[in-house]
């Protein structure tokens, strides 16, 4: 009996890990191809894996998702981009606003990338990871 729970248990494991690494490295159990042809279209082609690679960490594909920073800023959409990216906390230069100044719909999949893209440019031109933004690395 305790070598079919061993067994069991090492077969349980397996399946475990083999569905987190398909989830990370082959984007299965996820719906971020869905939004392929949108990153092909803000993005260089040589950067949309790396996108949906963050994507998948970050929200799963989900553009409606949330999440409050513990030092209480909140992160939104496809690619968790935080708010403190919309009003230029650290420098005007870094605001992320609509033509008419307010502020964007970060839930919206198309400005979600475009900020998205916009913050990892930034960090490209300004010599930091271009990726640093995210806790998910691609």
């Amino acid at each position: 009996m305790r070598q079919f729970r061993l067994i069991c248990f090492i077969a349980l494991l397996g399946f475990a890990l083999s569905v987190a690494v398909g989830r990370i490295d082959g984007f299965d159990g996820h719906d971020v191809e869905q939004w392929r042809p949108l990153a092909a279209e803000i993005f260089p082609p040589d950067e949309v894996d790396d996108v949906l690679s963050v994507m998948v960490c970050e929200s799963g594909g989900n553009p409606n998702t949330r999440y409050m920073e513990e030092w209480g800023v909140e992160s939104v959409g496809l690619m968790q981009i935080n708010e403190g990216w919309l009003t230029g906390w650290s420098r005007p230069e870094w605001s992320i606003l609509s033509h008419n100044g307010q502020r964007v719909d970060l839930t919206d999949p198309a400005t979600n990338l475009q900020a998205a893209k916009f913050i990892r440019f930034f960090e490209d031109e300004t010599d930091h990871d271009p990726w640093s933004q995210w806790a998910c690395q691609p």
